[in-house]
């Protein structure tokens, strides 16, 4: 199969994350990661797609501030929890 060549336009945020990514998997190049990001996000589950993580995010730390956590002893006592 023939490679296509595609030029995007990125954050400086997204580059750096980028850059992460490409350490942390230890891939030999920024099109290398840039692929498997890709390649990845393709086959996302359309819920995950449209999904607002830094909405989340902000609710979830939110939560934690004001102490609407949960603790657990066990994995038992958590799925207990989650069966409720």
């Amino acid at each position: 199969m023939p490679n296509n060549e595609l030029t995007i336009n990125l954050s400086k945020k997204t580059l750096e994350e980028i850059k992460r990514y490409k350490e942390s998997t230890h891939k030999k190049s920024t099109e290398d990661a840039v692929t498997e990001l890709i390649e990845y996000a393709l086959t996302l589950p359309q819920y995950f797609k449209g999904f607002d993580w830094e909405k989340a995010e902000a609710e979830a730390d939110k939560e934690i501030v004001t102490g609407q956590t949960e603790s657990f002893n066990t994995v038992e006592d958590f799925i207990s929890d989650l069966n409720k």
